[in-house]
């Protein structure tokens, strides 16, 4: 026994009658017993939506929208389109979490290149979105001083251009002399013993080296070094969180670093890693994260021809020697030599913060996370509750 194929919707013919007909009032009821009839079908759904946020029928728009949804949870048009009729609504908060779903999607808003092709109407959408996104998330709830950076069209000052968190009122420098920092000495002492510490646990771990920066979202930016052995880490903390299995071969290393103010966003450190630069390679000018850390580098194994250069000023790294510079300011590094550069890296809270606005920073970085981590369950909560 054969089955006939499913036959195509004729949307258009569908719409047709019902678009005909006066008043307008009597759409509403009508396409929702359309919908109910293809409760399958997402882009009658979609276009039901659409056509009853034309006639100021929000409710049942935004009902039509919520259904498409179901049915194509993927679709960033969607998410775009119902924040825009939840603004009109009055629904701005519940709107920004469309966006920030639309924005998982599509990309960065503010980096977003739009078709050339796109209909001026969606065009205008995401105009409004950005609007509203700048207006909500820009300004740090509990940290006036500072912005977040990819939700903000406020130039910078200065030559810094951090990616994500700026801090606006703090000392700016390239290049900070490591032997004012009152750990300095301290940890200089350690040195030899983290040194000879690396040489030995780097014969058993070398095969816990992985490529640095993995991901596609490199790939462009960084195309030599992106998933690749050509710039490599061991890490003992990334992102927050401990490789347990790799710190405990560095025991002289963690103790060295409990002197040390490092830059977390909870009470473990953020990153601390080795880093190795194949040779040949050349890190290409980029800005980092923010400029309320700094970068610290030890040098461990630093071949000829081998620098690192902050704002248009060059630094050549001398073994057994520490180099501390904010990245958020446009910064490369090149190995010309014939043997692989390696650096220790960690990073530092900004010496001018306090301990309560470190505290206040962490706060901000713990909230936009949360709130990121439950955006499809505050929309679901939403839907359910309206």
């Amino acid at each position: 026994m054969t089955t006939k194929p499913a036959q195509t919707l004729n949307i258009d013919a569908l719409l047709k009658p019902i678009l005909n007909l006066e008043p307008q009032t009597k759409w509403p009821a009508l396409l929702g017993s359309l919908l109910s009839q293809h409760q399958d079908n997402a882009e009658l759904c979609y276009r039901v939506a659409v056509i009853l946020e034309q006639i100021e029928a929000f409710k049942e728009s935004e009902a039509a929208y919520f259904q498409c949804l179901e049915l194509a949870p993927n679709n960033y048009l969607l998410y775009l389109y119902l924040g825009n009729l939840l603004e009109q609504r009055g629904e701005e908060h519940t709107a920004l979490i469309c966006y920030a779903l639309c924005e998982r999607l599509t990309g960065n808003f503010k980096q977003l290149q739009l078709p050339k092709n796109m209909a001026p109407q969606t065009v205008e959408r995401f105009k409004n979105a950005w609007q509203c996104m700048e207006r909500n998330l820009a300004v740090p709830k509990g940290y006036k001083a500072a912005r977040w950076v990819q939700y903000s069209s406020t130039p910078f000052t200065t030559p810094q251009a951090p990616h994500l968190f700026y801090v606006t009122d703090l000392d700016a420098r390239p290049i900070w002399p490591a032997e004012t920092f009152s750990w300095y000495q301290e940890f200089m002492d350690c040195v030899p013993d983290i040194i000879t510490e690396y040489k030995h646990a780097i014969q058993s771990l070398s095969s816990h080296l992985t490529p640095y920066l993995s991901g596609k979202i490199y790939e462009n930016e960084f195309p030599k070094l992106a998933n690749s052995d050509n710039w490599q880490a061991l890490s003992l903390f990334k992102d927050g969180s401990e490789n347990h299995a790799i710190s405990s071969q560095f025991p002289k290393l963690k103790q060295a670093l409990e002197n040390v103010p490092c830059y977390g966003l909870t009470n473990t450190p953020y990153e601390v890693f080795y880093s190795k630069l194949a040779k040949g390679q050349t890190i290409t000018p980029h800005y980092g994260l923010s400029n309320h850390s700094l970068t610290v580098h030890l040098a461990i194994d630093i071949p000829d021809a081998c620098y690192l250069e902050v704002n248009g000023e060059r630094v050549l790294w001398q073994d057994s020697s520490l180099t501390i510079f904010d990245d958020s300011y446009l910064h490369m590094a090149h190995n010309g030599g014939d043997k692989d550069r390696i650096v220790l890296i960690f990073s530092i809270w900004h010496p001018a913060l306090t301990l309560a606005q470190r505290s206040a920073i962490q706060g901000e970085f713990s909230t936009r996370s949360e709130w990121n981590a439950n955006l499809t369950k505050r929309l679901i909560n939403y839907k359910n509750n309206h």
